[in-house]
């Protein structure tokens, strides 16, 4: 990744858009602090993600493209588990979500074992172990991948109530249409590089009113082809 510098401001939902191999999946690890920048750094709520990164994962709720879960573990005990590992109250924990258990209707399905789940199901479960501990920064990588369109709509439902709430959230989708319908910022990387940041709005209006997907191809065809 070539100097990506971007601000991802409080409250807001941002996402993050590029071409396959354009260095996403790359940035997660760095929020994360799975990986350690080269140089610079990455700061969440004044955190350096790597150098604090245990307390970094404190703040941060982590939805990764393809969750993968112990197969020993019911989706309950793994919830479970992950609520006991940030220090909660196990029993608290599980009321506050059994709103969002319900409303994805994965009530039913909570002491099957997670690793039998079908890739939408696990997103679900993957997204409450997310909102588990009450996360400043919501981090959500290709989230609806898997899902029907009802999921789908609960899942916005959701993540809006987050924001309104005063939840950051930040994520990557290879779909315009939500990003132009839910985002008030986006970011656009191409080549490990930001070739676009900032308000959607004042995005579009650069380049005349153009929807999101035009702006995404002008931006990143043209930096393929210089």
């Amino acid at each position: 990744m070539k100097e990506i510098s971007f601000t991802v401001p409080a409250g807001q939902i941002c996402g993050l858009l590029g071409p396959n191999g354009a260095g996403k999946t790359t940035l997660f690890r760095l929020l994360m602090g799975i990986l350690k920048p080269t140089s610079g750094k990455i700061t969440i709520d004044g955190l350096d993600s790597f150098e604090d990164r245990v307390e970094v994962k404190r703040l941060i709720g982590f939805l990764p493209d393809e969750p993968i879960f112990y197969s020993y573990l019911s989706g309950r005990e793994t919830l479970h588990l992950s609520a006991a590992m940030h220090g909660l109250n196990v029993k608290a924990a599980m009321a506050r979500i059994a709103p969002d258990i319900a409303r994805l209707r994965l009530a039913d399905d909570l002491d099957n074992f997670a690793e039998d789940y079908s890739r939408g199901m696990k997103k679900k479960l993957g997204l409450l172990l997310a909102l588990l501990h009450g996360p400043k920064l919501l981090v959500l990588d290709e989230p609806t991948n898997g899902l029907d369109v009802e999921s789908t709509n609960l899942f916005y439902e959701i993540i809006d109530e987050q924001v309104r709430a005063g939840t950051t959230v930040l994520f990557s989708t290879h779909l315009m249409d939500h990003v132009a319908r839910l985002c008030s910022h986006v970011v656009i990387i191409n080549a490990g590089s930001v070739v676009a940041s900032g308000l959607l709005e004042d995005l579009q209006h650069r380049y005349r009113g153009a929807s999101l997907e035009d702006v995404f191809l002008k931006l990143t065809q043209h930096q393929a082809r210089s």
